[in-house]
């Protein structure tokens, strides 16, 4: 299997993910994995017009992460996507994003249902797309269950993963080889890719 490249996992394996306390972590403690953002954007700018048009509010340690380090791949293996980058080309806007996973889970839901548990935005409750890896694979956030309660990640790597923890803490983890998933490897990285709209 290739650096990056996802083969189908047991559910077995991976029906207990780690503890994890579920909380966000501050940003600057990925600059000694990332090295220093390379955008360092306005989070108002960033999202307020894409959440005020979509109704979705996404969690504070995800917009932080993106906003401050753009659009980019970690580790040569996973598509960070970003609400303003340049669209065409190289470009990763988020809403793209959104729109490819809609459509091939819809379609693929459709086709298997019992294969893919888990509706993606925007279905009623669904899970929003957040990265997607080289081989076609996608980090998902799920929202709250509850009133108040947290967002979470979900995988989907041939099988649905569910990990209840924060997008920042599930990136700390997998960056540092912690998470017991080969989500990515290697030493980590952060290219970025595209730009970002003035």
């Amino acid at each position: 299997m290739k650096a990056g490249g996802y083969r189908r996992l047991s559910r077995t394996v991976y029906d207990q993910p780690p503890a994890m306390k579920g909380h966000s972590m501050d940003i600057s403690r990925f600059c000694e994995l990332l090295g220093q953002p390379s955008v360092d954007g306005d989070m108002g700018r960033d999202w307020q017009e894409l959440e005020a048009r979509t109704g979705v509010s996404l969690p504070d340690d995800y917009k932080r992460f993106v906003s401050a380090y753009g659009p980019g791949c970690v580790n040569d293996q996973l598509y960070l996507f970003h609400p303003r980058a340049v669209e065409g080309g190289e470009g990763l806007r988020l809403e793209s994003l959104w729109e490819q996973a809609s459509f091939a889970y819809a379609e693929l839901s459709r086709s298997v249902p019992e294969m893919y548990p888990h509706p993606v935005h925007p279905a009623v409750g669904g899970c929003v797309p957040v990265a997607r890896s080289v081989s076609g694979n996608h980090v998902f956030l799920a929202p709250p269950q509850v009133v108040g309660g947290d967002w979470s990640v979900v995988l989907e790597m041939g099988d649905w993963l569910s990990l209840p923890m924060s997008f920042t803490e599930f990136l700390w983890a997998a960056l540092r080889g912690e998470l017991g998933i080969p989500v990515v490897e290697g030493e980590a990285s952060f290219e970025p890719v595209g730009a970002v709209e003035p």
